[in-house]
């Protein structure tokens, strides 16, 4: 069955912009103004609003639901989640754009960055309904990491006070590495054991991971499943080889590696391990993750001729 909802969108209706003012590294106030004014050419009124805390942005959506034609996410993966999460079973779509450090939605779905052709997208793209992954109560989008991305993100986050780049990544990533112990993990699937012993885990909705690594190769983000990968790790070295392995995208196919997918998932550990979810830290072990029943609906470009669904341009010619 099709995710493919519909191209249309109300013209009736405001756009809203969501800005995180803390997203990414800055430098986005021209940007923001083109869009702005792009906006209203194509006759549409704009309404933004500028978030204050965490799940401000949450908040809003719900708010502004039955008021809006489309809401555009302006800022990383984290205010992404709390649009969603606002808009989640309502017949608003969200529009992801690439405003913060990663952005991990707006690349897999080839969101452009130019805002004409955001603007673009919202007269002739195509709206898809999206799965909502849920981690102990907690709603996902993109992918979480359990061990020592995790453990990454914890460190970024004690630390952060305003805009972030990808430098400012790499002390933290340079620490972990080399203080990190690999925690024991027991993993079940869907009901079973699937593994008992030290490693790292990624639940994805998405393929994409950070600087382009594709962890959940297969994943698609309305195939109502997740894509989880478990990766047996104990030591620095072996981290490396799985890193090599996963940028040729060739890690599922390693003995040491699982790969499979299911729609519950539940992680435990022999102590309290933290998780990352799209790019901001999540709860400790034990973790329960799974489908919601609820969908997002998402813009998203629309096929090329010839094609017959949607545009994945990772996934090979159509069949």
């Amino acid at each position: 069955m099709s995710s493919l909802i519909t191209n249309m969108i109300e013209t009736g209706k405001p756009v809203h912009v969501v800005i995180n003012p803390r997203s990414g590294y800055g430098g986005q106030k021209r940007l923001l103004g083109e869009l702005r004014r792009e906006i209203r050419q194509a006759g549409w009124e704009v309404v933004e609003y500028v978030t204050q805390a965490v799940a401000d942005a949450t908040r809003y959506a719900k708010s502004i639901a039955p008021q809006a034609s489309a809401v555009i996410a302006w800022g990383g993966d984290g205010t992404v989640n709390e649009v969603a999460n606002g808009l989640a079973d309502t017949n608003v779509p969200l529009l992801a754009v690439r405003a913060g450090t990663e952005n991990l939605l707006a690349k897999e779905l080839s969101i452009p960055k130019r805002p004409a052709d955001l603007v673009g997208l919202l007269k002739s793209g195509e709206i898809m309904a999206c799965d909502i992954g849920m981690i102990n109560g907690l709603s996902f989008h993109s992918i979480l990491g359990v061990g020592f991305d995790a453990e990454v993100v914890r460190r970024v986050s004690r630390t952060r006070t305003g805009h972030i780049s990808h430098l400012s990544y790499f002390w933290p990533i340079w620490r972990t590495f080399w203080e990190h112990n690999f925690p024991r993990l027991l993993v079940q699937a869907d009901g079973e054991t699937i593994f008992q012993g030290q490693g790292l885990v990624f639940v994805g909705n998405i393929s994409r991971y950070s600087s382009g690594l594709r962890i959940c190769r297969d994943a698609r983000f309305d195939d109502g499943l997740l894509d989880l990968v478990v990766f047996e790790c104990d030591q620095q070295a072996r981290l490396l080889l799985h890193a090599a392995w996963t940028l040729l995208r060739l890690h599922p196919l390693k003995g040491n590696v699982i790969y499979r997918q299911a729609r519950r998932i539940r992680v435990e550990s022999d102590k309290p391990v933290h998780c990352q979810l799209d790019g901001d830290l999540g709860p400790t072990t034990p973790l329960d993750i799974s489908i919601s029943p609820r969908k997002i609906k998402l813009i998203v470009p629309g096929s090329p001729p010839g094609w017959p669904g949607p545009f994945w341009p990772w996934k090979g010619a159509p069949v």
